[in-house]
Formats: C-alpha cells, sequence, structure tokens
C-alpha cells in the first residue's frame, strides 16, 4: 500500500462523544469520487474511521485509495488520518482479466472448430471489450488516486468541523 498524504484535525469535544457523534454520521457520502464511485463514512466503537466504497459484488467498481483515520485523546482530542493506494483491487482486476483472455481463447477455438458460429464471436467481442475496459480503467484510476485522496480528506474534514460544532 503507498501512503499519499497524513495528518490530524483538532476536535473540540471528548473522545467518546466523538466517537458517539461520528458513529451517528455513518452512511454513504454526497462526495463521488473521479470515477464517480461512491464513497461510504464509517466509525467504530474504538474510534477508527475509514472512508473507501460501499460494499459491492463486482470487481470492476472497487475503488483502490481509502482513507483511514482514529481518533486519539492526548490532552486535546485529535483525528489522525492517511490515505492509501492498494494494488490489490488491481491484482483482483488483473485477474478478472486473465480469465476473460481465456474466455476469449475459448470463443477463438469454437470459432475455428465450427462448434457455434454465431455465439464465439460475440463472446470474443465481448471478452475483448470486456479486457480493453478494465486495462483502461486501472490506469484511470491509479492516476487518479491523489485527487481521490483530497476528496476523501475534504469529506472527512466537514465531518470533523460537523463534530466540533454539533
Amino acid at each position: 500500500m503507498k501512503k499519499f498524504e497524513q495528518g490530524k484535525f483538532e476536535i473540540f469535544t471528548t473522545k467518546a462523544d466523538a466517537i458517539d457523534k461520528f458513529m451517528q454520521m455513518q452512511r454513504v457520502c454526497r462526495e463521488e469520487l473521479s470515477s464517480e464511485n461512491r464513497i461510504e463514512f464509517y466509525c467504530s466503537k474504538k474510534g477508527k474511521i475509514a472512508i473507501t466504497n460501499p460494499p459491492r459484488k463486482h470487481i470492476e467498481n472497487k475503488n483502490s485509495t481509502k482513507l483511514f483515520a482514529e481518533i486519539i485523546e492526548d490532552g486535546k482530542t485529535y483525528v489522525t488520518y492517511y490515505t492509501v493506494y492498494s494494488h490489490f483491487n488491481n491484482v483482483l482486476k488483473f485477474i478478472s482479466l486473465i480469465m476473460s483472455i481465456v474466455m476469449a481463447i475459448i470463443a477463438i477455438v469454437l470459432a475455428v472448430a465450427n462448434v457455434d458460429k454465431t455465439v464465439s464471436p460475440i463472446v470474443l467481442v465481448f471478452c475483448l471489450l470486456f479486457f480493453v475496459f478494465q486495462l483502461f480503467n486501472s490506469a484511470k484510476e491509479q492516476k487518479n488516486s491523489p485527487k481521490d485522496s483530497k476528496i476523501m480528506i475534504k469529506e472527512l474534514q466537514k465531518r470533523v468541523e460537523a463534530v466540533s460544532l454539533w
């Protein structure tokens, strides 16, 4: 995982009160990432915070940039945060690319063997389109990761300000 940014925000309340208020704010955020993916704000009972994608079934819709934070009380109350870019989602995307290549090879073999002349070319075209889309999407996501990181930090900052003003 590659760290992009880290820092901290001061909260003008106690740790327990901040955790309670952050937990009440858990939900999908209004802000979207550069890929138009939604993000969701989570806070645990121990004060661990995450801003990441809502749970999804499809690998290609997952974002690799995430924000993690923790509420710390040391005389004053702070939220320390860092954003990371994880290559794990790209590995999963790469595996799905390999699967699409295998399906394309099977489609070519079926077309050459004259098993089904109508289905094989259609499967081949869809596999190739999926491959190109995944390749383009992974490269674009890594390029936009610093921008997505700033969006997540701004979202955390808004919530910290809301807790302080509560």
